[in-house]
């Protein structure tokens, strides 16, 4: 959706003293995002609450905002911050489940700097399509929020061994779809990561969702669809080089999972 927004003010990695506190018992007339890169207290909805690098508060308008430096820091809190005016600011919050006044934990102190710089950018220097590639940072900035949000919760759901294997999966799984033409079973991808391939396909299905090998085909199958309305390949072709042994193993493949023949796929995509 658009936001249609217009920036009012903006901050990036703002200093502040360490007894200066934000107190405005009667908010602001727009949407104020904050980014806190230190650690920092603040009242939202559930009350006085301290704040974490890389947390992120939306405040609604004319919500009461109060925050400032813990007790004991010897500098002041900084952050990135934005006064937004916008009509769909509210509705596009609640599709990325951002929930206004509240402590938004992200884990990423800087979650927010590239997106902000390039909206000073196009304040500064106001190039065509400014407003247009601004309403697009914001969209961003929201989004990246929200999905960073869901990740922090989803790792609090993982055992402390899981978080663990987290990235390592990550890491073997883009290893995999790069190379996904090669030939790989469950053992060689549990070999990059140094677990046996029971213990890897549990891990796997929990972290994805799917298992190794389903993600795999289901890899293969994008990129052969690719390559048939990208290119004059002969499918016998198409299918060696996306990871298949037999093109008639492919062909049924493709159907079942697509839904019609390689050929049909590409002359109806023409």
């Amino acid at each position: 959706m658009t936001i249609q927004s217009h920036i009012k003010l903006l901050g990036i990695d703002t200093p502040h003293r360490s007894d200066f506190v934000v107190d405005r018992p009667r908010g602001e007339d727009c949407y104020v995002l904050l980014c806190f890169s230190t650690p920092f207290f603040t009242r939202t909805v559930a009350g006085m609450e301290l704040g974490e690098p890389g947390d992120c508060l939306l405040y609604a308008p004319s919500f009461p905002q109060y925050h400032g430096t813990p007790a004991g820091m010897k500098e002041g809190f900084r952050n990135d911050w934005a006064h937004i005016e916008g009509s769909g600011v509210k509705q596009l919050a609640q599709e990325c489940g951002i929930a206004l006044n509240s402590l938004i934990r992200t884990g990423e102190k800087h979650l927010l700097s590239a997106n902000f710089r390039a909206i000073e950018a196009e304040l500064a220097h106001k190039r065509p399509f400014w407003e247009q590639k601004i309403d697009i940072e914001l969209q961003d900035v929201m989004c990246t929020i929200g999905r960073q949000q869901q990740l922090v919760i989803e790792m609090e759901q993982y055992t402390p061994t899981e978080r663990e294997f987290k990235k390592k999966f990550i890491e073997a799984r883009v290893a995999v779809h790069e190379r996904y033409a090669e030939e790989w079973n469950v053992e060689r991808m549990a070999n990059l990561v140094n677990l046996s391939p029971e213990r890897f396909s549990v891990l796997y299905q929990t972290f994805f969702r799917t298992s190794p090998k389903e993600d795999l085909i289901a890899k293969r199958l994008e990129e052969a669809k690719i390559r048939l309305i990208n290119s004059n390949d002969s499918i016998e072709k198409i299918s060696a080089e996306c990871g298949f042994n037999s093109i008639y193993y492919f062909s049924r493949l493709f159907k079942k999972r697509v839904g019609c023949p390689p050929g049909y796929y590409r002359n109806r995509m023409e």
